[in-house]
């Protein structure tokens, strides 16, 4: 509709003149009308009976717990010399110098008139100015559909279009993804009425005229916010409506109390679209608070020290990232600095190695420069690491291991790598140029061969003894 209309608008315009301008005034009229129809229509539905959803959990990706000590292999294995020699010099990839950027990044103040009420957020060390319609507020005397209906009648009436382009553009500086865009959200709103429930119908709010396919909800005394995700979330209560799973959202990443809620099953017309938490498109651009850190291990009688860099707000942001499908943590982004840091570092240790020596190289770095601990031991609760985390942290498990593995061999080696998922377990098997002894397996018409980081001392193309023979998922 909109498309045909620029189209028209265009030619009206070439056609008539002076003219258009009374046929876009009606136009528009025409359009405030219709989306006043459909505010009042959407308020009436939300007055009606709300029915109660009992939730489900699920807790991690592993049917069984990770195993929380891991074998040692006490005698080093050396590679044939014949294997080394018919396997390739390592092609090194090009590493991105590290930003220039240290500051915040000072985002453009909207101009503010008497109409709008300014409100200041701090958003991972970005700071931050929004234009808010000074009618904003409403009142939640009690906690039902009724007041529900009645706060989006009070915000759908708002002047809300200048803080909604005002966000979109933040997140296009920021290369938020869909779960940052929320935390913003939340953010504001928060900061707006300094009440969880009302900045979470804020949110919810915003979120609808956005055109993302989210709900509000309540139990007993708490408004809840729910999206439909396209990622499988852990550790989020959730329930299933018309084939979807909407996911309870909160800024720490997880719930589980909430065994029943109150919502409502229409959707706002244009409010379609599910969220999505991937990061395979940019990097997050929070680049503040840079920390150094250095890692040492052994190989062949040496000591190395390799030094790696972080942002420790982008870090915080991820402190909240609800837990996700492993392809979403081996696909993302990364930051510059960890790509500047730990890539230019570990590149004077495989310039001029063959495949072999220098995935070996970077098996043995990933296994000794960090210490084990599973997540349930070092949180209490399942945590799947970026690799930014892995630096930060005292300690990793297998996962995060296998994913900065993983991001080290494609980004400094430029060699393919799989996951591969066990009950209790996740390794990584690498795409050699060459045969490589050791077990391997075909898949997508490649041999890969294994390659564990957690594995303490093993080159590729040696199994942890538990896992031989036994069936893993592969994970892209």
């Amino acid at each position: 509709m909109v498309k045909i209309v620029l189209a028209f608008t265009f030619f009206v315009t070439i056609s008539f003149g002076g003219e258009y301008e009374e046929w876009l005034k009606k136009q528009n009229q025409g359009y405030t009308q219709y989306k006043k129809s459909l505010d009042e229509e959407f308020r009436d539905m939300l007055k009606k009976d709300w029915e109660a959803y009992k939730t489900s959990l699920t807790p991690t990706a592993y049917k069984e717990p990770k195993p929380k000590e891991v074998p040692v292999v006490k005698k080093e294995v050396v590679v044939p010399k014949e294997i080394i020699k018919r396997s390739p010099i390592v092609e090194i990839q090009k590493i991105e110098e590290k930003p220039i950027i240290k500051e915040p990044i000072q985002l453009e103040m909207p101009k503010i008139d008497e109409k709008y009420k300014s409100v200041a957020v701090d958003f991972y060390n970005q700071k931050m100015l929004f234009a808010i319609d000074k009618k904003y507020d409403f009142v939640l005397q009690s906690i039902s559909n009724e007041t529900i209906s009645n706060s989006w009648e009070v915000l759908s009436k708002l002047d809300f279009i200048p803080f909604i382009t005002q966000i979109q553009k933040e997140k296009e500086i920021l290369n938020l993804n869909d779960w940052g865009l929320y935390l913003l959200i939340n953010k504001v709103g928060n900061e707006l009425y300094k009440d969880e429930n009302r900045g979470n119908i804020f949110t919810w709010f915003t979120l609808v005229k956005m055109g993302f396919d989210t709900k509000v909800g309540y139990s007993k005394e708490n408004i809840y916010l729910m999206s439909s995700v396209k990622q499988s979330l852990y550790q989020i209560a959730f329930f299933n409506m018309n084939k979807k799973k909407y996911y309870i959202l909160t800024p720490t990443g997880r719930l589980s109390n909430v065994s029943a809620i109150y919502t409502y099953e229409a959707n706002y017309p244009s409010a379609t679209n599910s969220m999505s938490f991937d990061m395979n498109a940019k990097a997050l651009k929070i680049y503040t608070n840079e920390k150094i850190k250095d890692f040492r291990f052994k190989m062949d009688g040496k000591e190395y020290a390799i030094k790696g860099s972080f942002s420790e707000d982008l870090v915080d942001f991820y402190k909240t990232f609800p837990q996700s499908e492993y392809q979403l943590y081996f696909h993302s982004q990364k930051s510059p600095f960890i790509r500047s840091s730990l890539l230019s570092s570990l590149k004077p240790l495989v310039v001029g190695k063959s495949e072999i020596e220098a995935v070996n190289i970077l098996l043995h770095f990933v296994q000794t420069a960090f210490a084990y601990k599973t997540d349930d031991e070092q949180f209490s609760y399942e945590k799947v690491f970026f690799p930014e985390e892995t630096l930060y942290y005292p300690y990793n498990d297998c996962e995060d291991r296998s994913i900065i593995f993983s991001y080290l061999v494609e980004n400094l080696l430029g060699l393919d790598v799989v996951g591969l998922k066990f009950e209790d377990h996740l390794a990584t098997a690498v795409n050699f140029s060459s045969k490589i002894d050791g077990d391997s397996f075909i898949f997508d018409g490649k041999r890969y061969t294994v390659s564990d980081p957690t594995y303490i001392n093993a080159n590729a193309g040696m199994t942890m003894p538990q896992y031989k023979n036994k069936t893993f998922e592969v994970i892209k």
